[in-house]
């Protein structure tokens, strides 16, 4: 494979746009560019992904890859350097982005402020990250570019000037949006405040996407704006119609905002289609949409990104140009369609492991080839180095361990809650995504975790029980619903205790005197004491459905119904679920028509409404329209495509019927009822016996695996891989060829290794040799070091304070490998790096942990394991750049044991020789060696 000449495609980003807010724009003619898209191009919504949060959508679309499989997930992410949190990275990404494919191909890219694309990767071409166009401080305060925030470092100086600062927004530009704005009182309404930073971060993002997009050569390029979503949080709650619970005040002065932010967009997209000229292919995509009318919430969830609850679960998609068909809609678009649709443009093949397809509905030649995974094809791909590449989870949690077993100092107790609030909102979104893609086996394990860790959060049992009944598990979805109203209750009581303390000492101060910290803080405990009434029903109902008693359920939807405040489709739709399950179809009919009075693009609804018309006779037709319409707006829909099926074969249509099940199957092969079907269909009237008889026995082997599988015959979680007996952590490559000779006047000797791996036996050894030791015995002797630990405390900080080093010259010192990163120039260092199974490494600290009745990293041991050798990696590469100042002696633990005079000899030649080798010898116990490889 190689580049394909005369391509080229702008993917232009407009974060939560949604064609509710556009098409009355472009009916108005207000969005005139946009419009040129809908005359000549393709248009369509586009399905997002649950949850919807958008640094995980907008890497979805970037890769074609659901977060499980990507590995961001979620806006912040553990900081490994300071124990604290970060905003999120893409160091954890796990896959290839579309540039780096790309990039193997000899093409150049341009990508600009995507989310997240910080620290800017070495690609060819340029990357401006998205913390580049973020303000800080005042306009009279020095404002240093970021570091990382752009590659290549050539254009560091010229693209920190194209930045906007707030203050420079002048109020000639902030009228468009806020015709009112001089009746403003800026003291006590900092909205304005607000307009000027969006508008300004927005205008860099477009400075630097103008300036290379005409000065830097490229063959993609992808440019993020994310300043529709920042107005819709911010003021799409004044946006026409005026709210009830919105003051007319406030609607007259905001009121125009998002319209203007709209038409804002569309003059930029204008400059935009102007630079790219008329061969480049334009593809504009939103993550998510904004609900702009009567479904706005009034309220939002009392949990983190709670604001996500504002969202529409349909963005938008536009194409125009070469390759692209004119005046089309597109339907059934999933934002994981978008790099596979790139690639094809591209006439480069789609990876078999993206979970999207190409829209092959919008291209002039829709004819795509595949391959295997981008991930395996070898070549420069201009990501970060593995080494950098990390899953911040998966450290911060290897850290714990380290400190729960003593070898690290404890964290600052501020960090370390901010550092566990970072983990578990990043594995609930994990888990969330799990759930998303029907992954419900490994959601549920995850959510179980989680509200067992923190039993007052309802929201964890809340998703378990969701995940148990759609498992039909209805005896565990029972016992969770009872376990979520006991904690509720529980959780209500010392909400309000907590309440009532804060109360009383706040009980003199004027409300106006109170911090603003202290307010949001009794507004969630005020929270915490009451109880959804509303919620309770529906949940009741749900379990009383799934258990099939339905007379029940729907008396406790009524009851729902009756006390919620608004409508909420959600609810609608199990109420027709239930209706069509007593037969009281066209009651059931009547409801999801509701729904879609409510929500016209709710393809749920679209469903129920196939299955009403399929019970009934000669109403094949209307359900196929059903069918199709649910595709239209979703079509990674399985059942939906069984259902479309269904109506076909009835209408006898055998050959379309047969390829609507054998989608069905392509989306879920374990899928009984469309095998029976087909087999049905290649019996008569297609005449294919044998195909039918096949179908018929993977009809049995489906449902068996479904039985099985509910039964727990089948383990609900894949076998992880298992490692290598022997595979051992090691810097055997980094190893001296060199004759060392003495221990020069600032050398120091440092004992590494994994915790566990056997360095306190080579501090035995070395001081039994002779050599004098750095240790303050703060650590006492235990029975897992029976002969004591010899530590240093000063080690413990030596990521922040290397300062001690002066004190280590001379002697020798125990490191742990994570922290020799720390080591700082100026020394010369000879490092013996102990070599363990990991496996006994890890078995052995599991054993230390269970005795000090410390908890320890929340990991898998496989993970653990691959964390632990990441780690190491990371190590190397540190160490490789002092190699003059770096010498390292590998010693393997089992060959010390086995061979105690080889190993002595050795690490006396290592130190110089002039150490006692009969004593060091006798230093080395086999018998302390407890844990062992099986």
């Amino acid at each position: 494979m190689s580049k394909k000449a005369n391509k080229k495609v702008l993917l232009v980003g407009w974060d939560a746009a949604d064609w509710k807010v556009i098409t009355p724009l472009l009916d108005a003619g207000k969005m005139p560019n946009l419009q040129k898209f809908a005359d000549q191009g393709v248009v369509g919504n586009l399905a997002t992904l649950y949850p919807v949060l958008s640094p995980m959508l907008w890497t979805s679309i970037a890769t074609g890859k659901r977060a499980y499989k990507h590995g961001i997930h979620g806006f912040a992410e553990p900081d490994p350097a300071s124990g604290g949190a970060r905003p999120v990275t893409n160091l954890g990404r796990k896959t290839k982005a579309i540039w780096n494919i790309l990039n193997q191909q000899g093409m150049r890219s341009n990508v600009i402020g995507w989310w997240p694309s910080e620290p800017a990767e070495p690609i060819n071409g340029v990357m401006v990250s998205n913390q580049y166009q973020q303000s800080v401080g005042a306009a009279d305060e020095p404002w240093p570019l970021r570091p990382g925030t752009v590659h290549p470092k050539r254009l560091r100086k010229s693209m920190a000037e194209l930045r906007v600062h707030p203050t420079e927004i002048t109020p000639q530009q902030i009228l468009p949006f806020i015709p009112n704005a001089a009746s403003i009182d800026q003291k006590k309404d900092q909205r304005l405040a607000a307009v000027a930073k969006i508008l300004a971060e927005c205008a860099g993002v477009h400075a630097a996407a103008t300036a290379v997009m005409q000065l830097e050569p490229w063959d993609f390029m992808a440019v993020y704006y994310d300043t529709i979503d920042h107005f819709c949080h911010g003021f799409m709650k004044y946006h026409p119609p005026r709210l009830p619970w919105i003051g007319e005040e406030d609607f007259d002065l905001y009121k125009d905002v998002i319209n203007t932010a709209y038409r804002f967009h569309d003059m930029m997209l204008g400059t935009l289609m102007q630079l790219a000229g008329e061969n480049t292919t334009i593809i504009i995509v939103s993550d998510h949409g904004f609900h702009p009318d009567h479904l706005r919430p009034r309220e939002l969830p009392n949990e983190p990104a709670g604001a996500a609850d504002e969202h529409r679960p349909f963005g938008m998609f536009a194409a125009l140009g070469p390759g692209i068909k004119q005046d089309e809609l597109v339907f059934g678009a999933s934002l994981l369609d978008i790099t596979p649709t790139i690639l094809t443009l591209f006439d480069l093949p789609v990876g078999r492991d993206m979970d999207g397809k190409p829209l092959t509905g919008v291209l002039e030649s829709p004819y795509p080839s595949y391959i295997d995974s981008w991930d395996e094809v070898p070549g420069e791909d201009g990501s970060h180095p593995a080494d950098a590449r990390v899953d911040p989870v998966d450290t911060s949690e290897s850290l714990q361990q380290l400190v729960d077993l003593g070898y690290i100092d404890e964290l600052d107790a501020d960090q370390q809650k901010v550092t566990e609030n970072t983990i578990r909102e990043l594995r609930h979104n994990l888990a969330r995504d799990l759930m998303d893609a029907r992954h419900y086996d490994e959601a549920i394990r995850l959510f179980d975790e989680l509200w067992d860790a923190y039993p007052d959060e309802s929201r964890f049992g809340l998703k378990l029980f969701e995940c148990l009944l759609a498992m039909d598990k209805t005896v565990e979805a029972r016992q969770t619903l009872d376990k979520i109203t006991e904690r509720k209750a529980q959780s209500s009581v010392s909400a309000m205790e907590e309440l009532q303390r804060i109360q009383e000492a706040n009980k003199d101060k004027k409300p106006e005197q109170i911090d603003d910290r202290t307010v949001r803080q009794m507004q969630k405990l005020q929270r915490r004491t009451s109880t959804n009434v509303a919620t309770m029903a529906f949940l009741r109902g749900r379990l009383l459905s799934a258990e099939g008693q339905y007379d029940k359920a729907l008396a406790e939807f009524k009851k729902a119904e009756d006390i919620q405040l608004h409508n909420h489709p959600s609810l609608f739709q199990m109420k027709g679920d239930v209706l069509m399950a007593l037969r009281r179809w066209d009651e059931a009919r009547d409801t999801f028509q509701n729904i879609l009075e409510i929500d016209p693009v709710n393809p749920g609804a679209q469903i129920g409404l196939c299955r009403c018309y399929l019970a009934q006779r000669g109403k094949a037709e209307q359900a196929l329209e059903a069918a199709m319409a649910c595709l239209g707006l979703a079509y990674h829909n399985p059942r939906a495509h069984f259902l479309c099926g269904v109506a076909l074969q009835r209408m006898g249509r055998a050959r379309e019927a047969q390829r609507a099940f054998e989608t069905a199957l392509a989306q879920n092969p374990v899928f009984p009822a469309a095998h029976r079907r087909l087999a049905r269909l290649y019996r008569l009237p297609l005449g294919d016996p044998d195909k039918a008889n096949e179908h018929i026995a993977l009809a049995r082997a489906a449902a068996k695996r479904i039985v099985d599988f509910r039964s727990g015959k089948i383990p609900p979680t894949p076998a992880e891989a298992s490692l290598e007996p022997d595979a051992a952590a090691s810097l055997s490559d980094l190893e001296y060829s060199r004759e060392l000779g003495p221990l020069p006047e600032n050398g120091i000797v440092v004992v590494s290794g994994l915790p566990r791996s056997g360095t306190s036996m080579m501090m035995q050894m070395l001081e039994a040799g002779g050599l004098p030791l750095l240790t303050d015995g703060a650590r006492s002797p235990d029975e897992d070091n029976p002969k004591g630990y010899y530590e240093y405390e000063g080690t413990k900080k030596l990521a922040t304070d290397n300062s001690w080093l002066e004190a280590a010259q001379g002697r020798a010192v125990k490191i742990i490998a994570q922290l020799l990163p720390g080591l700082r120039q100026g020394f010369h260092y000879r490092v013996i790096f102990m070599e363990r199974p990991v496996q006994e490494i890890i078995a052995s600290q599991g054993a230390m942990l269970e005795r000090l009745g410390r908890r320890g990293g929340r990991l898998s041991k496989q993970r653990l394991a691959e964390t632990y050798f990441r780690q190491i990696d990371a190590v190397r590469e540190v160490l490789k750049k002092h190699e003059e100042q770096v010498s390292v002696l590998s010693i393997n633990y089992s060959t010390a044991l086995n061979d105690p005079i080889a190993t002595a000899r050795s690490v006396n030649h290592f130190l110089g020789g002039c150490l006692d080798e009969q004593a060091m010898m006798a230093e080395i116990d086999p018998g302390l060696r407890r844990q062992y490889v099986t």
